[in-house]
């Protein structure tokens, strides 16, 4: 099929379609929006169907599938009764984390594998579903897993219970007041159903109170100026040392966007020393994808893209 490289610029507004400072990213964001909940190309305007078909064109060209793909295969396999049957029969029990970040493929199997059933605990919390943008659809969720197994009834009797963990073990007591001022504003008044998954938290009796502060700011140079200023202060005052102090960020890197490089041009130009400390995927580092385009390469030797990869960090003196 067609793939990405056969999209014509000229003939497909891109930016209409797409806006924003990076058009790509843009239609990256929109793509992994729109397989993860299962929609068909068919349903979109004409440019933004053209993109969905070219993408999944550059999959099946090299043989690849993506994240969504592999959800959707699984949902496609399990609409056969018999192999429904085994996979239930070998998996009898289903356990669900961080139920909140679910997409809406990952809820299909759920439902396709235990549905009727009610052998599942699924744990999450509404309060920090923050994946949306990523394809989760965390109130959808929570209303079907609600109906289907908690509140529903076989042969008069309730199939499920919910319990709930109210105690926070990470947060001093602030922080965990806060939360819970926050978390009122997160659901509709009027959906009753998921308001009564917003019980308070707790912190523990051993937790300290410390103020909270929230700052609101213009953007995200004057976020870190504002960051870089008050340690600076901190630390001019004497109050404690400079490794006592932490800047907590969400990630360390989003994409090619990386949320502290602002917090460390001002660190810096204040003359403030730190350190950066962030996990990082073993199957990200060079070696790794080096490794697995070779691979590919075997597994299908008409795969450009990782055949260009290993050519440029394999053979010298290869150009564009």
């Amino acid at each position: 099929g067609r793939g990405l490289v056969d999209l014509d610029e000229n003939q497909l507004d891109l930016g209409l379609a797409f806006p924003g400072k990076d058009t790509i990213q843009e239609m990256m964001f929109f793509m992994y929006r729109s397989k993860s909940k299962g929609y068909n190309p068919a349903q979109f305007p004409q440019i933004e169907r053209s993109v969905l078909e070219a993408y999944n064109g550059t999959l099946r060209r090299f043989g690849l599938v993506d994240f969504d793909d592999l959800l959707d295969m699984a949902n496609q396999l399990l609409d056969n009764a018999e192999v429904l049957q085994e996979i239930r029969n070998e998996f009898p029990y289903l356990l669900v984390d961080e139920f909140q970040d679910f997409n809406r493929l990952q809820t299909q199997l759920v439902l396709k594998l235990q549905v009727g059933v009610g052998r599942v605990t699924a744990v999450g919390d509404l309060k920090q579903s923050i994946f949306e943008f990523r394809g989760a659809t965390c109130e959808e969720n929570y209303h079907i897993f609600l109906e289907q197994f908690v509140d529903a009834q076989v042969e008069g009797r309730a199939l499920g219970a919910m319990e709930t963990l109210t105690t926070n073990y990470r947060s001093h007591k602030s922080i965990v007041d806060l939360s819970n001022i926050i978390a009122l504003d997160t659901v509709d008044e009027k959906d009753t159903q998921l308001r009564r998954l917003l019980t308070p938290s707790t912190a523990l009796d051993t937790a300290p109170v410390v103020p909270v502060t929230v700052w609101n700011t213009r953007d995200i140079r004057d976020e870190a100026a504002t960051i870089s200023s008050r340690i600076k202060a901190i630390l001019d005052k004497g109050d404690c040392l400079a490794s006592d102090i932490a800047v907590i960020s969400r990630c360390l890197n989003f994409g090619s966007y990386k949320p502290t490089g602002a917090i460390e041009t001002e660190l810096l130009r204040k003359g403030i020393p730190f350190v950066v400390r962030g996990g990082h995927s073993a199957l990200k580092s060079k070696r790794m994808q080096l490794f697995m385009a070779l691979v590919r390469i075997i597994a299908n030797p008409d795969d450009d893209i990782a055949a260009e990869y290993c050519l440029d960090e394999l053979v010298q003196n290869i150009g564009p």
